[in-house]
């Protein structure tokens, strides 16, 4: 039995690869350090990985930041009578804070094959439009319905200081970059959005004479996903201004393993900035943060807007609630 996982990763994450079976990196972007977007101070960002400790093997050993609990569907254990009172089982899951620190998925005993690019066959994808059921998690898999820096920009070429690896153990990583994620196997694509709402619109990127510079769906979510017949799989968790490293061993599994990976804001936006602009204005400007990690900055920051009617607001953020799509970058 081998050990099989999927990762999704939400919030202000920058999908650095170098092509199809490259080396990638998910930076989780450092809100804070980025500065201020169009004048306006953004809100701490919180870098954090969820896995439930039934997937570890060493659940005991993993030192999670915290842990909640989180009840099945059903208020009584299977096979009790309702009203009996018997308690459902309950899932422990572990909360790790990925502030400054390098994170690495380790597959031991197989060999590698590389990171996979999911290309969708010709004309099975309605990319840019969003897809006919959007509510079919296969028809987002097309990793165009993330933005693409270089359609944007011109140049969508990351800061080459941002994703540099040879930092020492005391050192720190650089001030817009939280955490660091290495994938080195395993296949990427794209996933559905996390909000339903979301799910149906269409975004244009629009430049300063307000022409569309790019329309297109998307998403707020990456997968990232490995089936290996690995004797095991690790994740490494090392803090690179020093400190003990965490690991995470992840059991074989028939089925397999879900993890998260969120860096969504951890606040509220200040009550000063919400004089000067809307929540949805608010949550376009997160993605303005993207510009700040090129390795040439240009002077044409398009941010993403709703085509066609706003949506009925059901909450902070763009798409009601928080929606923060991710962004991709080439490694050169």
């Amino acid at each position: 039995m081998g050990v099989a996982m999927t990762v999704v990763f939400t919030g202000l994450c920058a999908l650095v690869t170098g092509g199809d079976r490259a080396p990638g990196q998910v930076l989780l972007v450092d809100a804070k350090g980025v500065g201020t977007v169009d004048g306006v101070e953004l809100p701490q960002h919180a870098p954090t990985l969820v896995v439930s400790l039934g997937s570890l093997a060493n659940a005991t050993t993993s030192n999670p930041t915290r842990v909640v609990v989180a009840w099945p569907d059903g208020a009584t254990a299977a096979g009790a009578t309702p009203g009996s009172g018997a308690a459902a089982p309950v899932n422990q899951i572990g909360l790790w804070d990925l502030a400054g620190s390098e994170v690495s998925i380790r597959v031991q005993g197989a060999e590698e094959a590389g990171l996979q690019l999911f290309r969708p066959s010709d004309g099975t994808s309605s990319w840019p439009e969003p897809p006919k059921n959007v509510h079919d998690p296969g028809s987002w898999r097309d990793l165009r319905y993330l933005a693409d820096m270089g359609a944007l920009a011109g140049d969508g070429r990351i800061d080459p200081a941002l994703v540099e690896t040879d930092g020492a153990t005391g050192s720190s990583l650089p001030p817009a970059v939280a955490a660091r994620i290495h994938l080195d196997v395993g296949r990427l694509e794209a996933g559905i959005p996390s909000l339903g709402t979301s799910s149906d619109a269409v975004f244009e990127f629009r430049d300063g004479a307000q022409a569309p510079r790019l329309r297109q769906a998307l998403t707020d979510t990456i997968r990232w996903s490995l089936e290996s017949d690995a004797a095991a799989v690790v994740i490494e968790i090392v803090p690179v201004a020093g400190g003990p490293v965490k690991r995470l061993v992840l059991k074989p599994s028939a089925t397999p393993h879900s993890l998260f990976v969120s860096n969504l804001p951890a606040e509220a936006a200040s009550a000063h900035a919400h004089h000067a602009v809307s929540d949805e204005e608010m949550a376009a400007l997160h993605f303005g943060a993207y510009y700040e990690l090129l390795r040439n900055k240009p002077t044409e920051r398009p941010l993403p807007r709703l085509r066609g009617e706003p949506l009925p607001r059901k909450g902070t953020g763009l798409m009601g609630g928080t929606f923060c799509p991710p962004a991709v970058f080439p490694l050169n």
